[in-house]
């Protein structure tokens, strides 16, 4: 088991957020010997004030290139540590849950190499986080993910599926903990994503270089901003970087297919009066009407 851990935590104007984060750190690693650094994002607000008053905690003031980025600076900012916990600020830690994921770090009970695990992920009222997640496909990007069927939705929503431990295809980034093999063997998080999908193509690179990951239920954090959905832009930039993502893994002709299914999706949305889908819509086809957050890399079409 890991002897000697690092938290990075990325905020951007939450510092009061990241306090109390940190507040349930100590009995969250039960025992373990833990390092934190926190990568302020160009906050606007006291933050840099308020986390100096920090014990204990190494800071690294930074502008707000993306959470990816603000990832790579807080890992790069660890001094000799086995595995490195990446955490969201507006996360609470039960007791014992960072010590719990490190520990499924290494050898799986089936023999395979775990370089990635996640909690069991809660919602501020106490319900359990459809945190888990399949691999984005053509089926899966239809809309049709109520049905249930595990073909037709990237969320997996089984409850059976959070009782027990087990190997998954990727988990929702706000509490991801990382083997220190594992993260020299996949490398940094990739910047061009400034603001989801950083999360599925770390998961899906690790299990590339054939690293599990690993859903430990046993692992318990609460998510106090995992219910507050998400504004227009961010809407955007979830949609255009999830065809980014899938064209980069299946190529050309699979992005053109996917794309135009995710541009049918959010039209029918928009027809609905969702300001939000024609937005993302127009983002997908008309370049021009994308965000600079949402333009970084490749999107079909150029």
């Amino acid at each position: 088991m890991p002897a000697r851990v690092g938290l990075v935590v990325v905020n951007y104007n939450s510092a009061h957020l990241t306090r109390a984060l940190l507040d349930g750190v100590p009995a969250a690693l039960d025992g373990l010997e833990g390092e934190v650094v926190v990568v302020d994002n160009g906050s606007q607000d006291d933050s840099l004030e308020v986390l100096a008053t920090l014990t204990g905690v190494t800071v690294v003031p930074s502008t707000n290139e993306g959470y990816a980025a603000g990832l790579n600076r807080g890992i790069a900012a660890l001094q000799r540590v086995d595995a490195y916990v990446a955490l969201n600020p507006d996360l609470r830690l039960a007791p014992g849950s960072l010590r719990r994921l490190v520990e499924r770090l290494g050898e799986g009970p089936d023999g395979a190499r775990v370089g990635i695990t996640a909690p069991l992920v809660r919602d501020a009222d106490g319900s359990t986080s459809w945190s888990l997640r399949r691999d984005p496909s053509l089926l899966r990007s239809c809309g049709l993910g109520s049905t249930g069927r595990p073909a037709l939705s990237e969320y997996v929503r089984d409850p059976q599926a959070y009782s027990h431990a087990h190997a998954v295809d990727w988990a929702l980034g706000a509490c991801l903990a990382v083997s220190w093999e594992c993260a020299q063997e996949i490398g940094p998080w990739d910047e061009s994503y400034f603001l989801y999908s950083e999360e599925t193509d770390y998961c899906m690179r690790a299990r590339d270089l054939g690293w599990q990951v690993w859903f430990e239920p046993a692992a318990e954090v609460t998510h106090e901003g995992g219910g507050s959905g998400v504004s227009d832009a961010l809407h955007e930039m979830q949609v255009l970087n999830r065809v980014r993502l899938v064209r980069r893994r299946r190529g050309t002709a699979y992005g053109w297919a996917y794309l135009g299914a995710s541009t049918a999706q959010e039209l029918w949305w928009a027809a609905k009066g969702n300001r939000r889908n024609r937005r993302a819509a127009l983002a997908l086809v008309v370049p021009s009407r994308r965000s600079a957050k949402s333009s970084r890399g490749s999107v079909l079409p150029q």
